[in-house]
């Protein structure tokens, strides 16, 4: 078996479009691909640059946020608050830092793999769409939601709550094995704008095993050909 630690992204496999015949999780997935712009204006750049404010539920402190993510499986994330140094969580591949120490092959790894996969998933549920798994219809908010789940590996796992009505994802709950049982991150996306072909979420709120933990707004989002230079080392 593979270790989860060294899933850090879904296979590349791809099915961009629902053919007749297909599972109707395979055509939505088609579906969300289209309603985040599509193929060609979600591969176009591999590196996207994002910049805003994260604010602590608990504390209602408010810190800054440079988050760079290259596919398949590179990220880095830094949040500075005022009065204190700046947090720094990096993931290139299958190692990971976090504040300049290595974490690869802990808990932080696997945290990081997941925040990956979630920058990823809409282009990742319609690569991977043969691996889906379709969880059914639920209700949240007023709204009808279709659950498709994503496993990722070594007990891994994230599964998109899909808007009917728009095919976006309102809500992803990322899984990874904590113990005898399981450590859940949910992020629910708001605010979409569109920058360079690309429907992005502007408002993320964010809760860990159901506990709020913070809310995000970017301010601004950019994509590049390629990152900036030692993007993804500490």
């Amino acid at each position: 078996m593979v270790p989860w630690f060294a899933v850090v992204a879904p296979i590349a496999a791809l099915l961009a479009a629902a053919a007749p015949g297909e599972s109707g999780a395979v055509a939505l997935a088609a579906r969300v691909l289209a309603a985040y712009g599509g193929k060609a204006a979600m591969t176009r750049y591999p590196v996207v640059v994002q910049q805003g404010e994260v604010t602590a539920h608990e504390s209602a402190d408010t810190g800054r946020l440079t988050r760079i993510f290259e596919r398949p499986s590179r990220l880095r994330v830094a949040i500075s608050y005022p009065g204190s140094r700046t947090e720094k969580r990096i993931l290139d591949g299958s190692r990971a830092w976090r504040d300049q120490r290595e974490v690869t092959g802990s808990p932080p790894q696997g945290a990081m793999a997941l925040q990956a996969a979630r920058m990823d998933l809409p282009l990742s549920l319609s690569e991977s769409a043969d691996r889906l798994v379709d969880e059914g219809w639920l209700e949240r908010d007023g709204k009808k939601l279709r659950a498709l789940t994503l496993p990722l590996g070594g007990g891994m796992s994230i599964t998109a709550e899909i808007d009917e009505a728009t095919a976006r994802i309102q809500r992803s709950v990322a899984r990874m094995p904590a113990g005898p049982g399981s450590l859940e991150f949910v992020t629910a996306f708001s605010d979409f704008r569109e920058v360079s072909g690309v429907w992005v979420a502007f408002r993320e709120e964010n809760f860990v095993q159901g506990r709020h933990s913070g809310t995000t707004e970017l301010r601004s989002v950019e994509y590049l050909a390629e990152a900036p230079t030692g993007a993804f080392r500490p």
